[in-house]
């Protein structure tokens, strides 16, 4: 009996100093624990919000890149042509929520004076986009952002309206970064994102300073991702006038 209470005791030890990464299929799932977090930290695609068509989704950028390589392009040649491409679909693409439970949970924060921010992998070329994307969602991640200036990095970050641009960077090492430049370090951090990889790079970076660590990995549009169409997503780029994902399955038939 008491080996079982020590080892529970240093499970909780355990938990507590490395954070742990939590499966939600909804952001209600994440409301209880949040507030517990100093810093609570947003990822934008697929989490706050997608584009009301395939084109331009998360999940089109994956599928292009492999159509540029099935080309015979290279990796490399494969994502510069298809972020000059995303660049041009974001400039007009109109966006929707995940879900509507993400902005009222990002206003309660902002109400209470809970720190927020977000964190992307676009790059500063792709900020004005994101920024007018969320406007068009009445979404402002800078009412209780830690820092109200915004700042450039000599490797392309951009720190802006509360939302560091990580340039296509680990998420852990930009976050170590942007601490370092505003000489702050959160006692704790939530860190919400659909892609598990981000996730354990910030929890990677947490883990170093010694920062309590909660990851939610989010899972709301998993089956979306999955049942992607990508004959209706061609079409839409072929096109270039924004289709309806029904517009451009009639087409396809």
């Amino acid at each position: 009996m008491a080996i079982n209470k020590i080892f529970i005791f240093l499970m909780l030890i355990f938990t507590n100093l490395f954070g742990k990464v939590i499966e939600i299929k909804n952001i209600k799932e994440a409301k209880k624990e949040i507030k517990k977090y100093s810093l609570v930290i947003f990822d934008l695609d697929n989490t706050i919000m997608e584009p009301v068509q395939h084109l331009g989704s998360d999940q089109w950028f994956s599928h292009r890149i492999q159509h540029h390589e099935k080309n015979g392009l290279d990796f490399k040649e494969s994502l510069e042509r298809t972020l000059h491409e995303w660049y041009e679909i974001q400039a007009i693409t109109k966006v929707k929520l995940v879900e509507k439970d993400i902005k009222n949970l990002i206003e309660n924060l902002q109400k209470d004076n809970i720190a927020i921010m977000g964190l992307t992998t676009r790059d500063m070329d792709f900020s004005l986009a994101a920024l007018k994307q969320l406007k068009s969602l009445d979404i402002s991640l800078d009412k209780s952002s830690l820092h109200k200036q915004n700042i450039y990095f000599e490797n392309g970050i951009l720190y802006k309206n509360g939302i560091l641009f990580a340039n296509g960077m680990n998420k852990g090492h930009v976050l170590d970064q942007f601490f370092k430049k505003i000489e702050f370090l959160p006692k704790s951090v939530v860190f919400i994102d659909d892609k598990l990889k981000h996730l354990t790079e910030v929890e990677n970076f947490c883990k170093k300073v010694d920062v309590n660590f909660l990851g939610f990995r989010y899972g709301y549009l998993d089956e979306k991702v999955k049942s992607f169409d990508k004959g209706i997503a061609d079409i839409q780029h072929k096109k270039l006038k924004i289709l309806s994902d029904k517009e451009a399955k009639r087409k396809l038939k």
